[in-house]
Protein backbone atom coordinates (compact mmCIF):
# COMPACT_ATOMS: atom_id res chain seq x y z
CA UNK A 1 0.00 0.00 0.00
CA UNK A 2 1.39 3.40 -0.95
CA UNK A 3 1.03 6.36 1.42
CA UNK A 4 -1.86 8.72 0.93
CA UNK A 5 -0.23 12.04 0.17
CA UNK A 6 -1.02 15.40 -1.31
CA UNK A 7 0.23 16.45 -4.73
CA UNK A 8 3.45 17.69 -3.13
CA UNK A 9 5.18 14.35 -2.52
CA UNK A 10 8.40 15.71 -4.01
CA UNK A 11 8.71 17.80 -0.87
CA UNK A 12 10.05 16.48 2.40
CA UNK A 13 8.13 16.68 5.64
CA UNK A 14 8.80 19.40 8.21
CA UNK A 15 7.46 17.11 10.90
CA UNK A 16 6.14 13.57 11.27
CA UNK A 17 4.04 12.34 14.17
CA UNK A 18 4.17 8.68 15.11
CA UNK A 19 4.12 6.35 18.09
CA UNK A 20 0.48 6.61 19.15
CA UNK A 21 -3.05 6.30 17.78
CA UNK A 22 -3.73 8.84 15.00
CA UNK A 23 -7.50 9.08 14.59
CA UNK A 24 -8.25 10.63 11.21
CA UNK A 25 -12.10 10.87 11.35
CA UNK A 26 -11.88 9.71 7.73
CA UNK A 27 -14.05 6.61 7.32
CA UNK A 28 -11.88 5.40 4.43
CA UNK A 29 -8.78 5.31 6.63
CA UNK A 30 -9.88 5.70 10.28
CA UNK A 31 -6.50 5.23 11.98
CA UNK A 32 -2.92 5.50 10.77
CA UNK A 33 0.55 5.01 12.22
CA UNK A 34 2.11 8.26 11.06
CA UNK A 35 1.19 11.72 9.80
CA UNK A 36 3.49 14.11 7.95
CA UNK A 37 3.18 17.90 7.94
CA UNK A 38 4.74 20.41 5.59
CA UNK A 39 4.10 24.08 6.17
CA UNK A 40 0.46 24.62 7.12
CA UNK A 41 -0.89 21.41 5.63
CA UNK A 42 -0.90 17.67 6.05
CA UNK A 43 1.50 16.15 3.55
CA UNK A 44 0.79 12.45 4.00
CA UNK A 45 -0.73 9.82 6.27
CA UNK A 46 0.04 6.12 6.40
CA UNK A 47 2.42 3.66 8.05
CA UNK A 48 5.78 4.80 9.35
CA UNK A 49 7.42 2.66 6.67
CA UNK A 50 5.38 4.30 3.92
CA UNK A 51 6.37 7.79 5.05
CA UNK A 52 10.12 7.12 5.18
CA UNK A 53 10.60 8.74 1.79
CA UNK A 54 9.42 12.07 3.19
CA UNK A 55 12.18 12.25 5.81
CA UNK A 56 15.42 14.16 5.46
CA UNK A 57 17.94 15.62 7.91
CA UNK A 58 15.65 18.59 8.67
CA UNK A 59 12.53 16.57 9.41
CA UNK A 60 11.44 16.58 13.03
CA UNK A 61 10.03 13.26 14.20
CA UNK A 62 7.60 13.70 17.09
CA UNK A 63 7.14 10.59 19.21
CA UNK A 64 3.61 10.54 20.63
CA UNK A 65 4.66 7.99 23.24
CA UNK A 66 1.22 6.37 23.22
CA UNK A 67 -0.74 9.61 23.28
CA UNK A 68 -3.45 10.22 20.68
CA UNK A 69 -3.50 12.63 17.73
CA UNK A 70 -6.88 13.90 16.47
CA UNK A 71 -8.10 16.76 14.24
CA UNK A 72 -8.35 20.19 15.81
CA UNK A 73 -11.65 20.72 17.60
CA UNK A 74 -14.19 23.06 16.00
CA UNK A 75 -16.41 25.25 18.15
CA UNK A 76 -19.71 24.51 16.41
CA UNK A 77 -21.56 27.29 18.24
CA UNK A 78 -20.34 29.91 20.68
CA UNK A 79 -19.89 33.60 21.24
CA UNK A 80 -16.27 34.74 21.19
CA UNK A 81 -16.99 38.46 21.50
CA UNK A 82 -19.63 37.63 24.10
CA UNK A 83 -16.73 37.06 26.46
CA UNK A 84 -15.38 40.58 25.99
CA UNK A 85 -17.99 42.29 28.15
CA UNK A 86 -17.66 39.86 31.03
CA UNK A 87 -13.95 38.97 31.07
CA UNK A 88 -12.65 40.19 34.42
CA UNK A 89 -16.10 40.90 35.87
CA UNK A 90 -17.60 38.83 38.73
CA UNK A 91 -18.26 35.21 37.82
CA UNK A 92 -21.75 34.50 39.16
CA UNK A 93 -21.96 30.94 37.84
CA UNK A 94 -22.69 27.96 40.11
CA UNK A 95 -20.15 25.15 40.66
CA UNK A 96 -18.30 23.76 38.80
CA UNK A 97 -18.11 26.76 36.46
CA UNK A 98 -18.16 29.31 39.29
CA UNK A 99 -18.55 29.81 43.06
CA UNK A 100 -22.14 31.03 43.52
CA UNK A 101 -24.73 28.94 45.37
CA UNK A 102 -27.11 31.54 46.89
CA UNK A 103 -28.36 35.06 46.19
CA UNK A 104 -26.44 36.55 49.12
CA UNK A 105 -23.20 35.43 47.46
CA UNK A 106 -24.19 37.31 44.29
CA UNK A 107 -24.62 40.46 46.38
CA UNK A 108 -21.29 39.91 48.12
CA UNK A 109 -19.46 39.36 44.82
CA UNK A 110 -20.91 42.56 43.33
CA UNK A 111 -20.22 44.60 46.45
CA UNK A 112 -16.62 43.42 46.61
CA UNK A 113 -16.13 44.11 42.91
CA UNK A 114 -17.37 47.69 43.24
CA UNK A 115 -15.09 48.30 46.20
CA UNK A 116 -11.99 46.62 44.80
CA UNK A 117 -12.29 48.36 41.42
CA UNK A 118 -13.37 51.66 43.03
CA UNK A 119 -16.12 51.95 40.44
CA UNK A 120 -17.49 55.52 40.40
CA UNK A 121 -21.17 56.16 41.15
CA UNK A 122 -23.25 56.19 37.98
CA UNK A 123 -20.97 53.70 36.20
CA UNK A 124 -22.51 50.48 34.95
CA UNK A 125 -21.72 47.36 36.99
CA UNK A 126 -22.03 44.28 34.78
CA UNK A 127 -21.67 40.61 35.71
CA UNK A 128 -22.87 37.31 34.32
CA UNK A 129 -23.48 33.63 34.90
CA UNK A 130 -26.12 33.53 37.65
CA UNK A 131 -28.45 30.55 37.38
CA UNK A 132 -31.75 30.58 39.26
CA UNK A 133 -32.17 26.85 38.70
CA UNK A 134 -29.08 26.11 40.78
CA UNK A 135 -29.37 28.78 43.46
CA UNK A 136 -30.50 27.54 46.88
CA UNK A 137 -33.54 29.84 46.61
CA UNK A 138 -34.49 28.41 43.19
CA UNK A 139 -35.52 31.88 42.05
CA UNK A 140 -34.15 34.90 40.26
CA UNK A 141 -32.63 37.72 42.27
CA UNK A 142 -34.77 40.87 42.27
CA UNK A 143 -34.25 44.58 41.88
CA UNK A 144 -34.33 44.81 45.69
CA UNK A 145 -31.49 42.29 46.00
CA UNK A 146 -29.37 44.41 43.69
CA UNK A 147 -30.49 47.71 45.25
CA UNK A 148 -29.07 46.37 48.52
CA UNK A 149 -25.69 46.32 46.77
CA UNK A 150 -25.94 49.84 45.39
CA UNK A 151 -28.55 52.39 44.44
CA UNK A 152 -25.86 54.67 43.00
CA UNK A 153 -24.63 52.29 40.32
CA UNK A 154 -26.79 50.86 37.53
CA UNK A 155 -26.37 47.09 37.96
CA UNK A 156 -27.09 44.38 35.40
CA UNK A 157 -26.45 40.71 36.06
CA UNK A 158 -26.93 38.47 33.02
CA UNK A 159 -28.39 34.99 33.36
CA UNK A 160 -26.20 32.05 32.39
CA UNK A 161 -28.36 31.54 29.28
CA UNK A 162 -27.84 35.19 28.23
CA UNK A 163 -31.58 35.31 27.52
CA UNK A 164 -32.51 36.98 30.80
CA UNK A 165 -31.00 39.51 33.17
CA UNK A 166 -31.77 41.28 36.43
CA UNK A 167 -31.59 45.09 36.68
CA UNK A 168 -31.51 47.12 39.83
CA UNK A 169 -33.77 50.17 40.16
CA UNK A 170 -31.20 52.57 38.75
CA UNK A 171 -30.68 50.34 35.71
CA UNK A 172 -34.44 50.00 35.20
CA UNK A 173 -34.75 53.79 35.31
CA UNK A 174 -31.90 54.20 32.83
CA UNK A 175 -33.60 51.74 30.49
CA UNK A 176 -36.98 53.42 30.86
CA UNK A 177 -38.59 50.19 32.06
CA UNK A 178 -41.53 51.28 34.21
CA UNK A 179 -44.06 48.53 33.39
CA UNK A 180 -44.47 45.50 31.12
CA UNK A 181 -45.52 47.74 28.23
CA UNK A 182 -42.10 49.42 28.31
CA UNK A 183 -40.43 46.36 26.78
CA UNK A 184 -38.85 46.73 23.34
CA UNK A 185 -40.05 44.54 20.49
CA UNK A 186 -38.92 40.98 21.15
CA UNK A 187 -38.40 41.66 24.85
CA UNK A 188 -40.29 41.02 28.08
CA UNK A 189 -40.29 42.88 31.40
CA UNK A 190 -41.44 40.73 34.30
CA UNK A 191 -43.71 42.53 36.78
CA UNK A 192 -45.21 41.75 40.18
CA UNK A 193 -48.91 41.62 41.08
CA UNK A 194 -48.97 45.42 41.13
CA UNK A 195 -47.50 45.76 37.67
CA UNK A 196 -44.13 46.95 39.00
CA UNK A 197 -41.01 45.54 37.32
CA UNK A 198 -39.34 42.86 39.44
CA UNK A 199 -35.98 43.56 37.82
CA UNK A 200 -36.03 40.42 35.65
CA UNK A 201 -36.03 41.17 31.92
CA UNK A 202 -35.98 38.83 28.95
CA UNK A 203 -34.56 38.60 25.43
CA UNK A 204 -34.28 41.94 23.58
CA UNK A 205 -35.05 43.84 26.81
CA UNK A 206 -31.70 42.64 28.19
CA UNK A 207 -29.78 44.74 25.68
CA UNK A 208 -30.70 48.03 27.38
CA UNK A 209 -27.54 47.86 29.47
CA UNK A 210 -25.48 48.44 26.32
CA UNK A 211 -26.59 52.08 26.34
CA UNK A 212 -24.46 52.58 29.46
CA UNK A 213 -21.28 51.06 28.09
CA UNK A 214 -18.38 53.49 27.59
CA UNK A 215 -18.80 55.66 24.50
CA UNK A 216 -15.12 55.10 23.70
CA UNK A 217 -14.31 51.40 24.11
CA UNK A 218 -11.00 50.22 25.52
CA UNK A 219 -9.72 48.78 22.25
CA UNK A 220 -6.22 47.83 23.51
CA UNK A 221 -7.83 46.07 26.47
CA UNK A 222 -10.22 44.21 24.19
CA UNK A 223 -7.39 43.09 21.93
CA UNK A 224 -5.51 41.79 24.95
CA UNK A 225 -8.64 39.96 26.07
CA UNK A 226 -8.90 38.35 22.63
CA UNK A 227 -5.35 37.04 23.08
CA UNK A 228 -6.25 35.61 26.49
CA UNK A 229 -9.44 34.05 25.17
CA UNK A 230 -7.56 32.35 22.37
CA UNK A 231 -5.12 30.98 24.94
CA UNK A 232 -8.06 29.44 26.76
CA UNK A 233 -9.56 27.93 23.60
CA UNK A 234 -6.19 26.63 22.42
CA UNK A 235 -5.56 24.95 25.78
CA UNK A 236 -8.78 23.01 25.17
CA UNK A 237 -7.77 21.85 21.68
CA UNK A 238 -10.02 24.26 19.80
CA UNK A 239 -8.56 25.54 16.52
CA UNK A 240 -11.71 27.13 15.03
CA UNK A 241 -13.82 29.44 17.20
CA UNK A 242 -17.30 30.77 16.43
CA UNK A 243 -18.79 34.17 17.16
CA UNK A 244 -22.42 33.21 16.80
CA UNK A 245 -24.41 36.43 17.24
CA UNK A 246 -21.99 39.15 16.26
CA UNK A 247 -22.80 42.84 16.37
CA UNK A 248 -21.32 45.41 14.02
CA UNK A 249 -19.01 46.74 16.72
CA UNK A 250 -17.85 43.20 17.45
CA UNK A 251 -17.08 42.52 13.80
CA UNK A 252 -15.18 45.81 13.46
CA UNK A 253 -13.08 44.83 16.48
CA UNK A 254 -12.38 41.39 15.01
CA UNK A 255 -11.38 43.00 11.70
CA UNK A 256 -8.93 45.18 13.58
CA UNK A 257 -7.61 42.17 15.48
CA UNK A 258 -7.14 40.31 12.21
CA UNK A 259 -5.35 43.25 10.58
CA UNK A 260 -3.01 43.52 13.58
CA UNK A 261 -2.35 39.74 13.49
CA UNK A 262 -3.84 39.29 16.95
CA UNK A 263 -5.87 36.28 15.81
CA UNK A 264 -4.07 32.96 15.54
CA UNK A 265 -7.09 30.66 15.76
CA UNK A 266 -9.67 30.76 12.98
CA UNK A 267 -12.68 32.88 13.95
CA UNK A 268 -15.91 32.23 12.05
CA UNK A 269 -18.50 34.99 12.47
CA UNK A 270 -22.30 34.90 12.12
CA UNK A 271 -23.76 38.41 12.38
CA UNK A 272 -26.94 39.11 14.33
CA UNK A 273 -29.84 39.31 11.90
CA UNK A 274 -30.78 42.85 12.91
CA UNK A 275 -27.30 44.12 12.04
CA UNK A 276 -26.35 41.76 9.23
CA UNK A 277 -26.91 44.17 6.35
CA UNK A 278 -24.79 46.87 8.00
CA UNK A 279 -22.07 44.32 8.71
CA UNK A 280 -22.00 43.02 5.15
CA UNK A 281 -21.49 46.60 3.94
CA UNK A 282 -18.24 46.90 5.89
CA UNK A 283 -15.21 47.29 3.61
CA UNK A 284 -12.80 44.39 3.16
CA UNK A 285 -15.12 41.95 4.91
CA UNK A 286 -13.71 38.40 4.48
CA UNK A 287 -16.59 36.16 3.40
CA UNK A 288 -15.47 33.26 1.25
CA UNK A 289 -12.12 32.54 2.86
CA UNK A 290 -10.18 33.45 5.99
CA UNK A 291 -8.11 36.61 5.97
CA UNK A 292 -5.66 36.61 8.86
CA UNK A 293 -7.84 33.96 10.55
CA UNK A 294 -11.17 35.84 10.20
CA UNK A 295 -14.19 34.93 8.05
CA UNK A 296 -17.87 35.90 8.06
CA UNK A 297 -19.98 32.83 7.41
CA UNK A 298 -23.64 33.84 7.19
CA UNK A 299 -26.32 35.23 9.50
CA UNK A 300 -27.75 34.26 12.90
CA UNK A 301 -31.41 34.60 13.92
CA UNK A 302 -32.61 34.04 17.47
CA UNK A 303 -36.17 32.66 17.47
CA UNK A 304 -36.75 31.89 21.16
CA UNK A 305 -35.10 31.83 24.57
CA UNK A 306 -33.75 29.18 26.91
CA UNK A 307 -35.50 26.19 28.49
CA UNK A 308 -33.62 26.57 31.77
CA UNK A 309 -34.81 30.17 31.92
CA UNK A 310 -38.34 29.11 30.85
CA UNK A 311 -38.32 31.37 27.81
CA UNK A 312 -37.92 28.70 25.10
CA UNK A 313 -41.05 28.39 22.92
CA UNK A 314 -42.61 24.95 23.49
CA UNK A 315 -45.59 23.24 21.88
CA UNK A 316 -46.89 22.16 25.32
CA UNK A 317 -46.78 24.08 28.62
CA UNK A 318 -43.86 24.03 31.01
CA UNK A 319 -44.08 21.47 33.78
CA UNK A 320 -43.94 24.27 36.35
CA UNK A 321 -44.58 27.59 34.61
CA UNK A 322 -43.59 30.84 36.30
CA UNK A 323 -46.31 31.59 38.87
CA UNK A 324 -47.28 34.91 37.32
CA UNK A 325 -47.82 33.45 33.84
CA UNK A 326 -50.41 30.73 34.40
CA UNK A 327 -50.56 26.98 33.77
CA UNK A 328 -50.77 27.24 29.98
CA UNK A 329 -47.54 29.19 29.63
CA UNK A 330 -45.18 27.68 27.05
CA UNK A 331 -42.82 30.52 26.28
CA UNK A 332 -42.97 32.77 23.25
CA UNK A 333 -41.28 33.28 19.89
CA UNK A 334 -39.14 36.31 19.20
CA UNK A 335 -40.18 36.74 15.56
CA UNK A 336 -43.62 36.20 14.09
CA UNK A 337 -43.98 33.55 11.40
CA UNK A 338 -44.08 36.22 8.69
CA UNK A 339 -40.99 37.94 10.07
CA UNK A 340 -39.09 34.68 10.30
CA UNK A 341 -40.17 33.75 6.76
CA UNK A 342 -38.75 37.07 5.58
CA UNK A 343 -35.41 36.55 7.34
CA UNK A 344 -34.99 33.04 5.96
CA UNK A 345 -35.85 34.10 2.42
CA UNK A 346 -33.52 37.07 2.72
CA UNK A 347 -30.61 34.90 3.86
CA UNK A 348 -31.20 32.39 1.06
CA UNK A 349 -31.56 35.11 -1.57
CA UNK A 350 -28.31 36.76 -0.52
CA UNK A 351 -26.47 33.43 -0.40
CA UNK A 352 -25.85 33.59 3.35
CA UNK A 353 -25.82 30.47 5.46
CA UNK A 354 -28.59 30.67 8.06
CA UNK A 355 -28.08 29.75 11.72
CA UNK A 356 -31.30 29.92 13.73
CA UNK A 357 -31.55 29.51 17.50
CA UNK A 358 -34.49 27.22 18.34
CA UNK A 359 -34.54 25.66 21.80
CA UNK A 360 -38.25 24.87 21.94
CA UNK A 361 -40.05 22.55 19.54
CA UNK A 362 -42.62 25.24 18.72
CA UNK A 363 -39.80 27.54 17.63
CA UNK A 364 -38.38 24.64 15.60
CA UNK A 365 -41.75 24.21 13.90
CA UNK A 366 -41.70 27.86 12.87
CA UNK A 367 -38.21 27.55 11.39
CA UNK A 368 -39.10 24.39 9.46
CA UNK A 369 -42.16 26.13 8.00
CA UNK A 370 -40.00 29.07 6.92
CA UNK A 371 -37.43 26.77 5.33
CA UNK A 372 -40.12 24.86 3.43
CA UNK A 373 -41.65 28.08 2.16
CA UNK A 374 -38.27 29.48 1.10
CA UNK A 375 -37.37 26.29 -0.76
CA UNK A 376 -40.74 26.28 -2.50
CA UNK A 377 -40.16 29.84 -3.66
CA UNK A 378 -36.44 29.81 -4.41
CA UNK A 379 -35.75 26.17 -5.17
CA UNK A 380 -33.69 23.59 -3.32
CA UNK A 381 -29.93 24.10 -2.97
CA UNK A 382 -27.05 23.03 -0.73
CA UNK A 383 -27.58 25.77 1.88
CA UNK A 384 -26.99 23.73 5.07
CA UNK A 385 -29.22 25.74 7.40
CA UNK A 386 -28.27 25.15 11.02
CA UNK A 387 -30.77 24.77 13.85
CA UNK A 388 -28.89 26.01 16.89
CA UNK A 389 -29.47 24.07 20.14
CA UNK A 390 -32.48 22.05 18.84
CA UNK A 391 -33.02 21.01 22.45
CA UNK A 392 -36.54 19.64 22.30
CA UNK A 393 -37.03 18.63 18.68
CA UNK A 394 -39.44 15.76 18.15
CA UNK A 395 -39.09 12.68 15.96
CA UNK A 396 -41.38 14.11 13.27
CA UNK A 397 -39.31 17.29 13.21
CA UNK A 398 -36.10 15.30 12.74
CA UNK A 399 -37.70 13.71 9.67
CA UNK A 400 -38.46 17.17 8.26
CA UNK A 401 -34.96 18.36 9.13
CA UNK A 402 -33.49 15.44 7.22
CA UNK A 403 -35.62 16.25 4.18
CA UNK A 404 -34.64 19.93 4.32
CA UNK A 405 -30.93 19.35 4.83
CA UNK A 406 -30.95 21.03 8.25
CA UNK A 407 -27.92 20.49 10.45
CA UNK A 408 -28.78 20.45 14.16
CA UNK A 409 -26.07 21.63 16.51
CA UNK A 410 -27.05 20.25 19.90
CA UNK A 411 -26.26 21.89 23.24
CA UNK A 412 -25.80 18.44 24.77
CA UNK A 413 -23.97 19.84 27.81
CA UNK A 414 -27.50 20.58 29.06
CA UNK A 415 -27.74 16.93 30.10
CA UNK A 416 -25.19 17.61 32.83
CA UNK A 417 -25.71 21.26 33.69
CA UNK A 418 -29.54 21.35 33.67
CA UNK A 419 -30.66 17.76 33.19
CA UNK A 420 -32.13 17.47 36.71
CA UNK A 421 -33.78 20.88 36.37
CA UNK A 422 -35.41 19.94 33.05
CA UNK A 423 -36.66 16.63 34.45
CA UNK A 424 -38.10 18.07 37.67
CA UNK A 425 -38.96 21.67 36.83
CA UNK A 426 -39.20 22.72 33.18
CA UNK A 427 -40.11 19.75 30.97
CA UNK A 428 -40.92 16.70 33.08
CA UNK A 429 -39.30 13.25 32.70
CA UNK A 430 -40.65 12.30 29.27
CA UNK A 431 -39.60 15.45 27.45
CA UNK A 432 -36.40 15.90 29.46
CA UNK A 433 -35.10 12.48 28.44
CA UNK A 434 -35.28 13.60 24.81
CA UNK A 435 -33.32 16.85 25.09
CA UNK A 436 -30.52 16.91 22.54
CA UNK A 437 -31.71 13.73 20.77
CA UNK A 438 -28.39 12.78 19.22
CA UNK A 439 -29.17 9.10 18.71
CA UNK A 440 -32.46 9.86 16.98
CA UNK A 441 -30.60 12.23 14.65
CA UNK A 442 -27.85 9.70 13.98
CA UNK A 443 -30.37 6.95 13.23
CA UNK A 444 -31.72 9.14 10.42
CA UNK A 445 -28.29 9.78 8.98
CA UNK A 446 -28.37 13.42 10.04
CA UNK A 447 -24.94 14.97 10.38
CA UNK A 448 -25.14 16.86 13.66
CA UNK A 449 -22.69 18.82 15.75
CA UNK A 450 -22.42 19.54 19.48
CA UNK A 451 -21.38 22.67 21.32
CA UNK A 452 -21.03 24.45 24.68
CA UNK A 453 -22.54 27.81 23.69
CA UNK A 454 -19.70 29.51 25.54
CA UNK A 455 -19.66 31.65 27.59
CA UNK A 456 -22.95 30.05 28.72
CA UNK A 457 -20.81 27.14 29.93
CA UNK A 458 -17.01 26.79 29.62
CA UNK A 459 -15.81 25.82 26.14
CA UNK A 460 -14.23 22.55 27.31
CA UNK A 461 -14.64 19.98 24.52
CA UNK A 462 -13.69 16.77 26.34
CA UNK A 463 -16.43 17.04 29.01
CA UNK A 464 -18.78 17.88 26.13
CA UNK A 465 -17.88 14.55 24.51
CA UNK A 466 -18.55 12.85 27.84
CA UNK A 467 -21.99 14.49 28.03
CA UNK A 468 -22.88 13.13 24.59
CA UNK A 469 -21.72 9.62 25.48
CA UNK A 470 -22.85 9.38 29.13
CA UNK A 471 -25.82 11.82 29.43
CA UNK A 472 -25.25 11.94 33.19
CA UNK A 473 -26.79 14.77 35.22
CA UNK A 474 -25.34 16.66 38.19
CA UNK A 475 -27.12 14.24 40.54
CA UNK A 476 -25.57 11.23 38.79
CA UNK A 477 -28.77 10.15 37.05
CA UNK A 478 -28.72 9.12 33.40
CA UNK A 479 -31.05 11.29 31.32
CA UNK A 480 -32.34 9.49 28.24
CA UNK A 481 -29.90 6.59 27.87
CA UNK A 482 -31.45 5.75 24.50
CA UNK A 483 -30.10 9.06 23.15
CA UNK A 484 -26.47 8.26 23.93
CA UNK A 485 -23.94 8.13 21.10
CA UNK A 486 -20.56 6.47 20.70
CA UNK A 487 -17.28 8.26 21.43
CA UNK A 488 -16.47 8.18 17.71
CA UNK A 489 -19.75 9.87 16.82
CA UNK A 490 -19.22 12.51 19.49
CA UNK A 491 -15.68 13.13 18.25
CA UNK A 492 -16.89 13.49 14.66
CA UNK A 493 -19.46 16.03 15.88
CA UNK A 494 -16.64 18.40 16.90
CA UNK A 495 -14.37 17.65 13.94
CA UNK A 496 -15.54 16.21 10.60
CA UNK A 497 -19.23 17.06 10.93
CA UNK A 498 -18.49 20.50 12.36
CA UNK A 499 -16.29 21.23 9.34
CA UNK A 500 -19.16 20.12 7.10
CA UNK A 501 -21.56 22.40 8.98
CA UNK A 502 -19.24 25.32 8.15
CA UNK A 503 -18.74 24.41 4.45
CA UNK A 504 -15.09 23.72 5.36
CA UNK A 505 -14.95 19.95 4.90
CA UNK A 506 -12.43 20.39 2.08
CA UNK A 507 -9.83 21.86 4.45
CA UNK A 508 -10.65 20.84 8.04
CA UNK A 509 -12.21 18.16 10.22
CA UNK A 510 -10.31 15.07 9.10
CA UNK A 511 -6.64 14.18 8.88
CA UNK A 512 -6.11 13.82 5.15
CA UNK A 513 -3.38 15.02 2.77
CA UNK A 514 -3.86 18.60 1.64
CA UNK A 515 -5.98 19.63 4.60
CA UNK A 516 -4.85 22.12 7.20
CA UNK A 517 -2.58 20.70 9.88
CA UNK A 518 -5.02 21.55 12.67
CA UNK A 519 -4.10 18.90 15.22
CA UNK A 520 -4.58 18.07 18.89
CA UNK A 521 -2.51 15.69 21.01
CA UNK A 522 -4.61 14.12 23.77
CA UNK A 523 -3.47 12.38 26.92
CA UNK A 524 -5.27 9.16 25.91
CA UNK A 525 -7.51 7.66 23.26
CA UNK A 526 -11.13 8.85 23.60
CA UNK A 527 -12.30 5.82 21.62
CA UNK A 528 -10.90 3.26 24.04
CA UNK A 529 -10.91 4.77 27.54
CA UNK A 530 -13.86 4.00 29.86
CA UNK A 531 -16.74 6.44 29.46
CA UNK A 532 -16.15 8.10 32.83
CA UNK A 533 -12.52 8.73 31.88
CA UNK A 534 -13.53 10.84 28.87
CA UNK A 535 -14.11 13.94 30.96
CA UNK A 536 -10.67 13.61 32.56
CA UNK A 537 -8.67 13.53 29.35
CA UNK A 538 -6.65 16.65 28.64
CA UNK A 539 -4.86 18.39 25.82
CA UNK A 540 -1.08 18.10 25.65
CA UNK A 541 -0.54 20.15 22.51
CA UNK A 542 -2.60 22.13 20.01
CA UNK A 543 -1.28 22.76 16.50
CA UNK A 544 -2.97 25.32 14.24
CA UNK A 545 -1.94 25.23 10.60
CA UNK A 546 1.24 23.34 11.43
CA UNK A 547 2.28 25.71 14.26
CA UNK A 548 2.12 24.86 17.92
CA UNK A 549 -0.12 27.38 19.68
CA UNK A 550 -0.44 25.57 22.99
CA UNK A 551 1.74 23.13 24.86
CA UNK A 552 0.91 21.79 28.30
CA UNK A 553 3.64 22.59 30.81
CA UNK A 554 5.54 19.54 32.08
CA UNK A 555 4.50 20.22 35.67
CA UNK A 556 0.78 20.50 34.85
CA UNK A 557 0.26 16.78 35.45
CA UNK A 558 2.02 13.81 36.96
CA UNK A 559 1.89 12.40 33.44
CA UNK A 560 4.66 13.77 31.23
CA UNK A 561 3.19 16.94 29.82
CA UNK A 562 5.25 18.49 27.05
CA UNK A 563 6.01 16.11 24.20
CA UNK A 564 8.99 18.08 22.97
CA UNK A 565 10.70 21.40 23.07
CA UNK A 566 9.28 23.84 20.56
CA UNK A 567 11.28 24.16 17.37
CA UNK A 568 9.31 26.29 14.91
CA UNK A 569 6.61 28.06 16.89
CA UNK A 570 5.35 31.23 15.24
CA UNK A 571 2.89 32.05 18.03
CA UNK A 572 3.47 31.81 21.77
CA UNK A 573 3.12 28.45 23.46
CA UNK A 574 0.68 29.34 26.18
CA UNK A 575 -0.12 27.85 29.55
CA UNK A 576 -3.74 26.87 30.17
CA UNK A 577 -6.15 28.96 32.15
CA UNK A 578 -7.80 27.05 35.02
CA UNK A 579 -9.88 24.27 33.54
CA UNK A 580 -13.55 23.86 34.41
CA UNK A 581 -14.68 20.25 34.39
CA UNK A 582 -18.19 19.05 34.77
CA UNK A 583 -17.52 16.66 37.62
Amino acid sequence: MSPKTSDFTLFKADRIYRGGPILTMNDAQPQVEALAVRGRRILAVGTWEELQGLVDEDTEVVELEGRTLVPGFIDAHGHLTGWLLYWGTPNLAPPPAGPIERISQIADALRNYIQEKAIPAGTLVLASGYDDSLLEEKQHPTREDLDAVSTEHPICIVHTSAHLAVFNSKMLDAAGYVNEDSAPEGGVIQVDENGRPTGVVEEEAVNAFSKLLPAVPDVPGMLQTLKELQQNYASLGITTVEDGLATKSGVVLLQLAAALRVLYLDVLVFPKWTEADAIYELPLLPQNYYVNHLKVGGVKVTQDGSPQGKTAYLSAPYLKPPESLGPEYRGQPILSQDALDAEVEKAFTKGRQLHCHCNGDAAADMLLVSLERANAKLGVADRRPVMVHAQTVREDQLDRMKALGVIPTFFVAHTFYWGDWHRDETLGPQRAERISPLRSAANRGLRYTIHNDSPVVPPDILPLLWSAVARTTRSGAVLGPEQRVTPLEALKAVTAWAAYQNFEEDRKGTLEPGKLADLVVLSDNPLTVPTEALKNLYVLETIKGGRTVYQRPPDASSVAGSLRASKTVAEPIVAPLPRHTCC
